[in-house]
Formats: structure tokens, C-alpha cells, sequence
């Protein structure tokens, strides 16, 4: 059987409260034997720790906050925020911190919309944590690519020493040579490759050994399963459109994406 990793799902948010033992056995029925569960800030972080603990071996946590408040009942200051995130670091329970970084974007209405200096204060703040504890840092950029190269480039002490993940890479062909330049760094490829072709024609470009695979599910569900709630067993779909893509087996696809995830993670 085909083995695969979910570089990026969300199975801590409440779209999957009262079935995730069935999305589970779904997963490992098509491959997918590890999950790394990525968080949008502490709550969910918390969330995210405490399932490792009830599937040891298959998912394993990532601890974040999201450049966008999503939890905007929390007053804490950022200083504290992050703070409280490094005591979760310091379980042992967290693969990789995210999901992290700049957005430029107006939030759901549930969300509030944090302003480009916070958001630079959570990102570096996130990069130091994942510098500290040698953990892979996963980078949510939208619409904020030009502002994401600038902090690398300022950052290129730190961020030349890091590991770490391009989540849902939407930056064009023109600034993908610059973000290739950081040979640490791989390119998430969730479900939208199966049907926005300005995707397909960027990940042309990069090379297999660079790219994971990521649902980024409750999200971005792949054809044909477009518009309905996303999950990991769906992510041979995923790599099914790269072989196509990069004119290769879906076997190749399966050995190479999952070297380059558990180089990443160190699982």
C-alpha cells in the first residue's frame, strides 16, 4: 500500500468532533499513516497536544497562533500568547510549530483582524520559538508575499537555521525563485492543484524533492469532492494530480513527499 503524511489538517477544529475515529480509520484505509495537526492559536494548540495522546504514532501536533485572530475572546497580550505557546513546546508533545505567519487579508467575521506590526511580532516571536527548540516552523502567507520575503531577508540569520514549510504556497511563479533559495524550506500542494491551473503551472516549477502534501482540511477539499468538508483520506488525490503533473507515478509521488515530510518534522 501506498504510504502518505497530511503535512497540514486541522482534525482540532469542531467540524470533526464527533467522528474523528471514523475520519481516522478512513485515513489509514488509503495510506495515510501520519498527521500533523496544525493549529490557528492556543486553544486549538491545546487541542492539538491532546491528541496525540489518544492517536500515539498517527497525529502529531503542531502549536500555533495564525496572524489573524481567530480567537478574539482572548484579551492575553501577545507577549503572554507566546509565552503560554513555549509552555506547550515544552510538553514534548509538538512536531513543529504553526500555522504562522502574515496575512493580508480581511478575517471571517468570527475573526478579527490583527494589524501588520502584531502580526510581524507573532511571526518573529513564533520563528525564535522554532529556532530555540529546533522545531519546523509552517508559514500561512496571503497576499503578503512581497511583506514574507522582506522578514526572510531581514531574518536570514535566523531563518537560514530553520526548517520548515511553504503552507498552501500562492506565490507565483515571479517570487518562487527567492523562496527556493532557502533549501530548508518545503512547498505544501494541497487539494486546489486538482483544479486551479495558475497552481499546476507553479508546481511545474519546483521540484519534487521540495514538495509535501497537505489537505489543510476542514479545507480546499480536492476534485471531485470540491465545496464538501475536506479530510486526510483524500490525499492520494492530491498526489494522483502531481504524478500527472510531474509525468511520474503516484508510487514515486507516495516515497518522495513522505521522505521529504518526516526530513521536516523528524518523524
Amino acid at each position: 500500500m501506498l504510504c502518505f503524511i497530511d503535512t497540514h489538517a486541522h482534525l482540532n477544529f469542531k467540524d470533526y468532533q464527533n467522528e474523528l475515529d471514523d475520519v481516522i480509520k478512513r485515513s489509514l484505509k488509503t495510506g495515510v499513516e501520519k498527521i500533523i495537526c496544525v493549529s490557528s492559536n492556543l486553544a486549538d494548540s491545546q487541542r492539538a497536544v491532546e491528541l496525540t495522546q489518544k492517536y500515539p504514532g498517527m497525529i502529531f501536533a503542531a502549536a500555533g497562533i495564525h496572524p489573524q485572530c481567530t480567537d478574539p475572546e482572548n484579551k492575553d497580550s501577545i507577549e503572554k500568547q507566546l509565552g503560554q505557546l513555549e509552555d506547550l513546546v515544552k510538553t514534548g508533545r509538538v512536531v513543529a510549530i504553526g500555522e504562522c505567519g502574515l496575512d493580508n487579508t480581511d478575517p471571517p467575521s468570527e475573526e478579527r483582524k490583527r494589524s501588520i506590526e502584531e502580526q510581524k511580532e507573532l511571526f518573529l516571536g513564533q520563528l525564535l520559538l522554532a529556532k530555540k527548540y529546533n522545531l519546523p516552523v509552517l508559514i500561512h502567507c496571503n497576499k503578503a508575499y512581497e511583506e514574507l520575503l522582506k522578514v526572510f531577508d531581514f531574518q536570514f540569520s535566523i531563518l537560514a537555521e530553520t526548517r520548515g514549510i511553504f503552507h498552501f504556497y500562492t506565490g507565483g511563479k515571479k517570487r518562487l525563485k527567492n523562496f527556493l533559495e532557502f533549501k530548508n524550506f518545503y512547498f505544501g500542494i494541497t487539494g486546489t492543484v486538482t483544479y486551479d491551473e495558475g497552481i499546476v503551472n507553479v508546481i511545474k516549477e519546483i521540484p519534487l524533492g521540495r514538495l509535501v502534501l497537505e489537505t489543510d482540511c476542514p479545507f480546499l477539499a480536492p476534485l471531485p469532492y470540491r465545496g464538501q468538508r475536506n479530510e486526510p483520506s483524500f490525499i492520494s488525490l492530491i498526489a494522483k494530480k502531481i504524478a500527472e503533473i510531474k509525468n511520474t507515478t503516484i508510487e514515486e509521488v507516495a516515497k518522495m513527499t513522505t521522505a521529504n515530510a518526516e526530513k521536516v518534522f523528524g518523524i
